[in-house]
C-alpha cells in the first residue's frame, strides 16, 4: 500500500504539474494543443488524486485531517471550483494562475508524506472538529479563486487605463466577468470561515470546556482574516467597493490566509492538534 500511495503521490503531483505548464503555454500564445493538454491533465490529475485521498482514507481508518494531508484536500477543491469555472466561462485563462496554485499545495503534501510508514491522525473526534476543519478547507479554496480573480483584474486594469490593450486585454475575461468572479468567491469564502470559526468555538467548548483556543497564535490570523473579508463584504454590499478596491482586499486576505493555514499551523502549536 506504502509504494502504491507514494506513485500515486508522484503521478497526481506530476499530473497537475503538466496542466500548469500546458496552461501557462496556452495563455501566452493560444492553440488547441496546449488547450486540450491542460484541460486533460487536470482532470486527469483530479481523477488519480482522487483515488489518493480514497485510499488514504481507508488506509488511515478514516479522513486523516492533519497538515500533512490538508494541502491537498485544498488542491482537490480548487481543481473541482475551476473546472466548473472552466466549463461554465468557456475561458481557460484562469488556469495560468489557479492551477500552479494547487501544484504547491500538493507538493506540500507529498513533501511530507511521501516515503512515510504510516499516516498521521488526529487525536481529535466528532462532528464539530471534522465541521470546522471542512469548512475552513472550502474557504481556502474560495479565497484562491478570489485572488486569482482579484489579480487578473488589476492586471487587465493596468492595460486598460494605460491604454494599452494589449497581452492581457486579448487573453483575460472582461472586467465585470474577473470582479465577478472574485465577489462571488470571497462571499462563498467568508461563509465558509464564519461556519469554520463558530464550529471551532463550539468544538473547543465541548473539548476543553472553554473558549481558550482562540488564544493560541494560531489562530490569530484566522480571526483577521475574518475581519478583513467581513470588511470587504460590508464595503461592497453597502459603501459600493467594487473592482480595484475589493481585487486589492482579496488579495490582502488570501496573503493571509495562506499564514493561518500552512504557515502559523507549522510555527505554534496547542490544543488544536493539527500540527505534525
Amino acid at each position: 500500500m506504502d509504494m502504491i500511495l507514494d506513485a500515486l503521490l508522484i503521478f497526481t503531483a506530476l499530473a497537475y504539474l503538466v496542466s500548469a505548464i500546458g496552461y501557462a503555454l496556452h495563455f501566452n500564445q493560444p492553440k488547441a494543443l496546449w488547450r486540450g493538454l491542460s484541460t486533460w491533465a487536470v482532470c486527469g490529475g483530479w481523477g488519480i488524486h482522487s483515488i489518493l485521498l480514497v485510499l488514504i482514507t481507508f488506509s488511515a481508518g478514516g479522513v486523516p485531517l492533519t497538515n500533512q494531508l490538508l494541502p491537498s484536500m485544498c488542491a482537490w477543491l480548487v481543481v473541482v471550483v475551476y473546472v466548473y469555472l472552466e466549463v461554465s466561462t468557456k475561458d481557460r485563462s484562469l488556469g495560468a494562475l489557479i492551477v500552479p496554485i494547487v501544484v504547491v499545495l500538493h507538493i506540500l503534501t507529498v513533501t511530507k508524506m511521501l516515503g512515510i510508514e504510516s499516516i498521521q491522525t488526529t487525536v481529535h473526534s466528532g462532528g464539530w472538529f471534522k465541521l470546522h476543519v471542512l469548512a475552513y478547507v472550502l474557504a481556502y479554496a474560495a479565497f484562491a479563486i478570489s485572488c486569482v480573480g482579484g489579480v487578473m483584474y488589476l492586471m487587465l486594469l493596468g492595460e486598460i487605463q494605460a491604454k494599452h490593450f494589449g497581452f492581457f486585454y486579448d487573453r483575460l475575461p472582461s472586467l465585470e466577468v474577473l470582479n465577478q468572479i472574485n465577489n462571488r468567491a470571497a462571499t462563498f469564502g467568508f461563509l465558509f470561515l464564519t461556519g469554520g470559526t463558530i464550529a471551532s468555538s463550539i468544538w473547543a467548548y465541548r473539548e476543553f470546556s472553554d473558549s481558550s483556543i482562540w488564544s493560541e497564535p494560531v489562530f490569530l490570523p484566522i480571526i483577521i482574516t475574518w475581519v478583513i473579508y467581513a470588511a470587504n463584504l460590508v464595503a461592497r454590499w453597502w459603501a459600493g467597493w467594487q473592482g480595484k478596491r475589493s481585487a486589492f482586499l482579496s488579495i490582502m486576505g488570501f496573503a493571509l490566509v495562506i499564514l493561518a493555514f500552512p504557515v502559523v499551523g507549522l510555527l505554534f502549536s496547542g490544543p488544536h492538534g493539527l500540527g505534525p
